[in-house]
């Protein structure tokens, strides 16, 4: 089990300059709900624009909050990430700010909501000085006194304890990293001022009963009976809650242990409740925040009165992994749109099935026939006996690869496809056919800059290193290399991740298909915001022709970024050919995509279609005036039936057909 002080100590977050311009972040590919998460979530809901709905603001263990705008109702709440909310909290840096716990309350009984956020700063206190539809945030020493007495990492909880009129406070502690009180226990302090000037001070009647509950304690007050006063429920660094009934008077709670909360699952070790209708029914539902980041709501399903929780799983859908997730893509259940498998810390390879279609993706995250290469698994689906079928290679921390080969759907692991190749740690595939041969070589990243070597393959799968093929190429600690056509000039580009930095390099190759040259050019990952272990995939998700972004992380998110600067079809750029001339597809036989060169020596109209064995058109894929030169145009069958098919070039007065197989 991992602490959380522990990750924090140990992870690390570097943000770039982020715009839309040769990519567009969609979070909702991943976040069908339009809440992304981080490690160690810490929700909280309010009002913060006054429009009738509850927003979100999500604690975790980063370096900011963030906020999410309810563009939906009350009933049916949809959120959208609003990046500017706390934007003047953070302008100054980091050093002296809090992201952990926010809490929300009006301290100042002025109408509109005051942000408190808990955690290894102590207590920050920004009061709105704005309204309640616009807020503005304004650092004030309110808990100064206060922090003297709770520890360096506190979770905060504010209710009228005492049936006063004004707000009182609740500090869970955790594990202080500078000594401070008890992890685990909660201490009160009582509001002696007024609700327009709070002041508050120690007073631990307010907490008489409530015990140590082990390492961190994580307080939410809310009247869950109706009976006007506060009950008390408490999320841990453990696998369940402690809850406790009030069951003394507003103005003196008596806390009694109560089993109301027995229902919630015990899978997730670290717990950081709140309560919010949730559902516009008028009772309190429950959120609680993960180690993981994932969100659980509990709803009630019972009355305002005489609650009951159940698990509902429609709200707050993320598709992400346990850690280190990748991402490969592949038609693999052949129904016409991108599958994915994903590589994670300790699950294993993590399939993530298409339920959407080719231009609109919608991902659930399945079972994948156990199929466990060992912790830090990095997957790739590849044909590798060239049957037709999509096979798996994997790397995983002991530094080797394996073979899962598909019969049928069955798979098999096979540890003996790759003799000799060994890096020692951290290995991670990526195959492309560097040398235009026909067969998919080998790179093979590595933890240590060192030890990433290049393999080129064959035509048999027998691995040979190679040292000057990718000459120019510089390796990071923890390489996490692919290969794509980015810009849709007929050849390879490569992309790697890097284990520290949060940043990808990229290298353009300035060469040819055949004999690549590699040049860096990171301008145009401006627009990209990466976290650690970085670990970068490519697919055309939004059929547009163009191919996506889609980042891995070490916090097991999974990223989408849109493509908005290559064309649309692939155009080389070469010497003027001589003649008109349609090349073999290639691959083939193909599944599901395939490549189709054709060259022309004078500027006419092209027109390149593909038919099926009747003689029907299926699809255009080239149509208008075509300069002189050598074109490639990928041609994606993904929704079509194994079969032949033909491919036809019209080039003025020149006819040019071929045959192609798809065999799935």
């Amino acid at each position: 089990m991992v602490s959380k002080l522990f990750s924090l100590l140990f992870s690390v977050l570097f943000v770039f300059n982020l715009n839309a311009q040769n990519w567009t972040r969609i979070d909702t590919i991943f976040a069908p709900g339009g809440v992304t998460v981080k490690d160690f979530t810490a929700p909280v809901f309010g009002d913060l624009d006054d429009d009738g709905d509850f927003d979100l603001v999500l604690g975790n263990i980063d370096l900011e909050v963030e906020y999410f705008e309810n563009i939906g109702s009350a009933s049916q709440p949809k959120f959208l990430k609003d990046e500017t909310m706390f934007a003047s909290i953070y302008a100054g840096g980091y050093q002296f700010i809090n992201s952990d716990y926010p809490a929300l309350a009006d301290l100042d009984a002025d109408g509109d909501l005051d942000l408190v956020i808990g955690g290894y700063n102590g207590l920050k206190h920004y009061k709105n000085t704005g309204s309640s539809t616009s807020a503005e945030w304004t650092f004030d020493s309110l808990f100064a006194n206060v922090n003297e007495e709770i520890g360096t990492d506190p979770r905060p909880a504010f209710a009228d304890l005492d049936d006063d009129g004004d707000i009182d406070l609740i500090v869970g502690t955790g594990e202080s990293l500078f000594g401070g009180p008890d992890a685990g226990i909660c201490i009160g302090f009582r509001n002696t001022g007024t609700p327009q000037s709070p002041v508050f001070e120690r007073d631990d009647a307010l907490v008489t009963g409530i015990p140590d509950v082990g390492l961190n304690a994580y307080p939410a007050l809310a009247d869950l009976d109706n009976d006007q006063d506060y009950d008390l429920l408490i999320g841990r660094d453990g696998a369940t809650f402690y809850y406790y009934k009030n069951t003394g008077t507003p103005s003196s709670p008596v806390w009694t242990s109560n089993n109301l909360f027995s229902v919630v699952e015990t899978t997730n070790y670290w717990k950081d409740p709140t309560f919010v209708d949730l559902d516009g029914d008028s009772d309190l539902d429950l959120v609680y925040g993960t180690a993981n980041g994932n969100l659980y709501v509990y709803e009630n399903t019972g009355t305002i009165s005489s609650p009951q929780f159940a698990y509902n799983n429609s709200y707050f859908k993320v598709i992400k992994t346990d850690g280190y997730s990748s991402a490969s893509f592949a038609d693999f259940d052949n129904d016409g749109d991108l599958d994915m498998i994903s590589g994670s810390a300790l699950e294993g390879i993590v399939y993530i099935r298409n339920d959407g279609t080719a231009s609109s993706p919608s991902f659930t995250k399945t079972n994948f026939l156990s199929l466990n290469p060992g912790t830090f698994a990095s997957p790739v689906f590849i044909d590798f006996d060239n049957d037709g079928d999509y096979d798996i290679v994997s790397g995983n921390n002991m530094g080797t690869l394996i073979l899962y080969e598909n019969n049928n759907g069955t798979f098999t692991a096979n540890t003996n496809a790759f003799p000799g190749i060994d890096i020692g740690w951290g290995s991670i595939p990526a195959f492309a056919d560097l040398d235009d041969d026909g067969d998919e070589d080998l790179l093979v990243g590595g933890d240590d800059p060192n030890t990433s070597k290049f393999y080129l393959n064959d035509g048999n799968n027998n691995f040979t290193e190679n040292t000057t093929m990718l000459a120019g190429v510089s390796f990071p600690r923890g390489t996490s290399p692919v290969f794509t056509d980015i810009d849709n000039d007929g050849d390879y580009d490569l992309f790697i991740g890097k284990t520290f930095g949060g940043a990808i390099d990229f290298y353009e190759n300035t060469g040819t298909r055949k004999e690549p040259v590699w040049q860096l050019n990171n301008a145009l990952l401006e627009d990209i915001s990466a976290d650690q272990n970085a670990h970068p995939g490519f697919a055309d998700l939004d059929d547009d022709g163009r191919k996506d972004l889609i980042l891995g992380e070490y916090n097991g998110n999974l990223t989408f970024y849109k493509n908005n600067f290559a064309p649309t079809s692939v155009e080389t750029v070469a010497e003027i050919p001589e003649e008109f001339l349609l090349e073999q597809n290639y691959p083939n036989p193909f599944n599901p995509v395939t490549e189709i060169r054709f060259q022309i020596p004078a500027s006419t109209f092209v027109k390149l279609s593909v038919y099926d064995i009747l003689g029907n058109e299926i699809k255009t894929l080239v149509n208008e005036v075509k300069n002189a030169g050598s074109y490639n145009i990928r041609f994606y069958a993904g929704n079509l039936a194994s079969g032949i098919y033909l491919y036809k070039l019209k080039a003025g007065d020149i006819v040019l057909t071929k045959k192609m197989i798809l065999q799935k």
